[in-house]
């Protein structure tokens, strides 16, 4: 989507899309982005939260990242 989003964006702006075409274009890669992202966000709180263990061996709960 964000491709597709992106293309017409690219082709707006060689065409001489004017001023409104552009940000038209602008708010719905916005839109997604910010779908995403609050979605992802929803995802990380809940898998953060359950890894807030006092005392818990890092290792146990980053595996190699630790």
């Amino acid at each position: 989507m964000l491709d597709h989003l992106l293309g017409e964006l690219e082709r707006a702006a060689r065409s001489g899309g004017g001023r409104d075409e552009v940000l038209r274009h602008l708010d719905g890669i916005e839109a997604v982005m910010e779908t995403h992202f609050r979605f992802e966000e929803k995802k990380l709180v809940g898998v953060l939260g359950g890894a807030d263990r006092p005392g818990a061996d890092r290792r146990e709960l980053l595996g190699p990242l630790a």
